[in-house]
């Protein structure tokens, strides 16, 4: 996993493959029934063809190219309605809009690595795009939707949807750095230092519930330059090293983790309702965190 790493498995049924620009793990008691697999396949290729910036033929891609419609569904507006509460919680800090931003710097479908000239145009406001009753995006030509903050994690909840409508009760999903836990028996999950795979920050015991981990220099590419954009000023967040958090589903977790390099570790807690606990490792100084003495929370820190 991208800044966590899974100290015990609970199955002895195993799936593994790339998907997303990531590894994937599915543990299970068992080997998966005949013809979940290519379920949890078709469910990723179906989301990843609408939301990638990545793939020409997604829709994310046709409305940044002629502009339009985009009709987000029941999980785009689940991630529409927790953007709109990230952007309010930061001050608009965390946006959907960020994605041509991080394409003028060089994160773009072909992986130019090299910042075109310039500075990035302002990303455009976030609030009050989206309505809880919109069922459709209306966006300009040009507008590169980025569900980075919490796609990865819904994705990983539609594939738990797979797996429990299949009758498993027990399993976690792993998805490089986003991780749901399913079932009574705990897993432990290590929580890997950004700058030594070989060390260690601290263990987080998960019991049916998420964690999601995220880190500034795993989608870097030149100095200073990585995935996590504060929309405010459209330049890369400076000075912390990665974040971890904990909550009841993983799309939210993704979003604390991204939340937290914006906000205090308490203020994410009060921003998010579900999320149990957050951790924050800066570039220097101690960890800070909160809701470790949360009785839903067994963790043990070691920076």
């Amino acid at each position: 996993m991208n800044a966590a790493d899974v100290v015990d498995d609970i199955a002895a049924g195993r799936m593994e493959f790339d998907a997303i620009g990531t590894r994937w793990v599915i543990n299970t008691p068992e080997p998966l029934p005949l013809g979940v697999e290519a379920r949890i396949l078709a469910e990723i290729n179906d989301f990843d063809v609408e939301w990638s910036r990545f793939r020409p033929d997604s829709v994310v891609a046709a409305v940044a190219r002629e502009g339009g419609q985009l009709p987000v569904g029941i999980n785009g507006e689940a991630m529409m309605r927790l953007y709109t509460r990230l952007s309010e919680a930061t001050g608009g800090a965390v946006n959907p809009f960020v994605g041509a931003t991080l394409e003028h710097l060089g994160y773009d479908p072909t992986y130019r690595l090299t910042p075109a000239p310039g500075a990035p145009e302002p990303v455009p406001g976030w609030k009050g795009r989206f309505q809880r009753t919109t069922a459709l995006l209306e966006l300009p030509r040009g507008t590169v939707l980025d569900v980075g903050a919490v796609g990865k994690g819904r994705l990983v909840d539609i594939v738990v949807g797979v797996l429990r409508r299949a009758g498993i009760a027990s399993f976690t999903v792993d998805a490089g750095g986003d991780l749901r836990h399913v079932g009574p028996r705990p897993v432990r999950v290590g929580l890997e230092h950004p700058l030594d795979m070989t060390r260690g920050v601290g263990v987080v015991t998960l019991v049916d519930g998420a964690i999601a981990a995220s880190a500034t220099n795993r989608r870097a590419w030149a100095d200073g330059l990585h995935h996590v954009i504060d929309a405010r000023t459209g330049c890369p967040v400076q000075g912390i090293l990665a974040t971890w958090a904990i909550a009841r589903n993983t799309m939210l977790a993704d979003a604390a983790s991204t939340a937290v390099f914006f906000l205090e570790p308490q203020a994410v807690l009060e921003a998010l309702d579900g999320v149990h606990a957050v951790v924050l490792m800066p570039a220097t100084g101690p960890l800070r965190y909160a809701g470790l003495d949360d009785e839903r929370v067994e963790a043990e820190l070691y920076g």
